[in-house]
């Protein structure tokens, strides 16, 4: 038993072979690579089978085969509607008020269904003709295409009247409630529809629209909304047997991390800290969805691309207002002297900077990766602005993180060239006379004893683990608001801190020291694995994605010493995403190593053919 536990953290490929007759997930295979799929896949195609699916089904088949001309007499219909019901309410009536925005939601509408009116062609076949929208909608954001279906292509005039009846409910529903409500309706719609179809589209889409999710209202929902969607699709998907999911140690760990999270939030702090364990569990499925969503080399790197190009315009927002916005209305920090910060769409800087080394990790990676071709110099003007939007956040220790990961990635990539190493050496002391005075001030105040911001984060820690050891067992409760409230009674000079600026004491603090060595445990098995699978990396196809992957780990481990980086409920999502990256990646180089290993029938054939060739040409030899 001993020697299986030993096996199950440093022999990744070890406790495939001693766990071999574990009945894990009802059957007798290996524990390290089960493969679920199918399970109750005869009660799932009875329910698929049922008329009402049959209905909804024919429904979406039948939107998307539509032609795009349905779809702009719709708007047009839906447009001028708007207009009219909204004049005659405002400029017939005792109403006050302006109606400018429903009346621009009229007219956008309108005008954007006039090129539409000249298209008589299907939507999918539309789509899928041109090479742009080929390439973002089906090839980089993975929707499923449309079946193909038997169509009458004769015209009907009840074709024509069917948009025309649809965009008058809208239209009545907008004129009930607002033109915005009826606009996020219909593309939750479209969203939910496209997801149940198509898992890599919902996952896609949430890691691209993370850095706008902070800024709409209700934030934590939205996202754990995005994450079930996916996570019902891909489940559906699983049960039919139309994906696989792996199960590993690491989802063994994961779980166990789940399991201590509900347990802080049941019996602690309330209503309150259970509805945030829910939460966290929620979000931990990322890594679940993740880690098996992204089954080759071409889906990973959408995901990586995803984050590095979603990067972009955040880094061009956060530049620009803090050289734009009033210094007093910028976000501040009184240890900084009340120096103006950059946080962009995240609302606080140090949320920011988490997902800047993220995206500059990435796209560094990309700008040096040379099957990337002339899209190389895009990653490396992002880079640039990833990295200016960093310093300008003055967050220190995700500057020292975005060393140490650049110089780890150069040590990993380098292995063959060690001369390179010697280039940051001699650049970076050129630089340095380039580099503005405060920021090296800055950087150089981390190692200032007498610098306010570190005393305060030294005595944090401080009160943090006299917290820690109170609260061992199950913590004080999940949330910044248990903390809070449980920091108070351990604050050095009524100190008060959200948080404890540390990623595995704030684990300890709020979930208990059986949650936070669950979660070493899965640093300590990546570690193992990474190094167990170095042979399979090493060659295959997604090298440099997982190098990446894993120096991008590196560096949110590094900045969660001197940060808290699950913070925010993106961030959470985040870094989940980039271990499941990590282990996506390592999957699909070791089944790439397979089979290469294995001779499929045609291969045999040829070779069977050629040893024939030299037996018969032997033979004539002697003869």
């Amino acid at each position: 038993m001993k020697s299986k536990i030993l096996d199950f953290v440093f022999g990744y490929e070890e406790s495939e072979r001693n766990f071999k007759e574990s009945r894990i997930a009802k059957a007798e295979k290996r524990f390290s690579d089960r493969v679920i799929s199918g399970l109750g896949s005869a009660y799932a195609k009875k329910f698929l089978s049922h008329p009402a699916v049959d209905f909804i089904t024919k429904i979406r088949n039948a939107l998307a085969y539509a032609s795009v001309r349905s779809y702009g007499i719709l708007l047009l219909t839906f447009g001028l509607l708007t207009l009219l019901g909204n004049f005659a309410v405002y400029y017939f009536s005792s109403h006050t008020g302006s109606p400018a925005a429903e009346l621009a939601v009229g007219i956008v509408c309108a005008v954007l269904a006039v090129p539409f009116l000249f298209i008589d062609v299907p939507l999918n076949d539309c789509l899928t003709r041109f090479a742009v929208t080929e390439f973002i909608l089906f090839d980089f954001l993975c929707i499923k295409k449309g079946t193909e279906i038997n169509r009458k292509r004769e015209k009907r005039d009840s074709f024509v009247l069917i948009p025309i009846f649809v965009a008058a409910a809208l239209a009545a529903f907008a004129f009930l409630f607002s033109p915005l409500t009826v606009l996020i309706i219909v593309l939750s719609a479209i969203f939910v529809t496209l997801a149940l179809s198509s898992p890599e589209f919902s996952m896609l889409v949430a890691l691209m629209l993370l850095p706008l999710i902070p800024l709409l209202p209700r934030s934590t929902l939205i996202v754990t909304a995005l994450i079930a969607v996916t996570a019902i699709s891909f489940l559906i998907k699983v049960l039919l047997g139309k994906r696989l999911f792996h199960f590993e140690q690491y989802d063994v760990i994961i779980l166990i991390f789940m399991l201590f999270t509900l347990i802080s939030g049941i019996f602690n702090k309330g209503l309150e800290s259970f509805e945030n364990s829910l939460v966290i569990i929620a979000l931990s499925l990322t890594y679940f969805l993740v880690s098996n969503i992204l089954v080759n080399r071409r889906l990973a790197e959408n995901a990586v691309k995803i984050i590095t190009l979603s990067s972009a315009p955040t880094a061009v927002y956060g530049i620009i207002t803090y050289y734009v916005s009033d210094i007093h209305t910028e976000w501040t920090d009184p240890m900084f002297g009340e120096r103006a910060r950059a946080f962009s769409t995240f609302g606080n800087p140090n949320v920011y900077a988490v997902y800047l080394i993220v995206a500059i990790v990435f796209s560094l990676a990309l700008t040096f990766d040379r099957s990337q071709g002339k899209s190389a110099m895009l990653y490396a003007v992002i880079s640039a602005m990833n990295i200016y939007a960093l310093v300008v956040t003055w967050t220190r220790g995700a500057w020292l993180a975005i060393m140490l990961s650049a110089l780890g990635f150069a040590i990993i990539r380098s292995r063959r060239c060690p001369k390179l190493l010697l280039l940051p050496v001699i650049l970076i002391p050129l630089a340095i006379p380039f580099v503005p005075s405060d920021v090296i001030e800055r950087f150089i105040s981390i190692f200032n004893a007498s610098d306010s911001s570190a005393m305060s984060r030294l005595s944090i820690w401080r009160s943090s683990v006299l917290m820690f050891f109170d609260n061992l067992f199950i913590g004080a409760g999940v949330g910044s608001e248990s903390f809070s409230e449980e920091f108070l009674k351990y604050a050095e000079d009524g100190m008060t801190a959200v948080h404890s600026h540390n990623l595995f004491l704030e684990i300890g603090c709020e979930l208990g020291v059986f949650a936070l060595l669950s979660f070493i445990f899965l640093l300590v098995v990546r570690i193992r694995h990474r190094a167990t699978y170095a042979k399979y990396v090493r060659g295959s196809s997604v090298d440099n994605l997982c190098t990446i992957s894993g120096t991008a780990l590196f560096t949110l481990l590094f900045f969660g010493m001197t940060d808290y980086i699950w913070y925010n409920s993106t961030m959470f999502v985040l870094f989940w995403a980039v271990f499941g990256i990590g282990s996506a990646t390592l999957r699909i180089s070791k089944k790439e190593y397979d089979d290469s290993l294995v001779v499929t029938p045609t291969e045999m054939e040829n070779h069977s053919a050629q040893l024939n060739i030299i037996i018969e040409s032997g033979k004539k030899r002697n003869v």
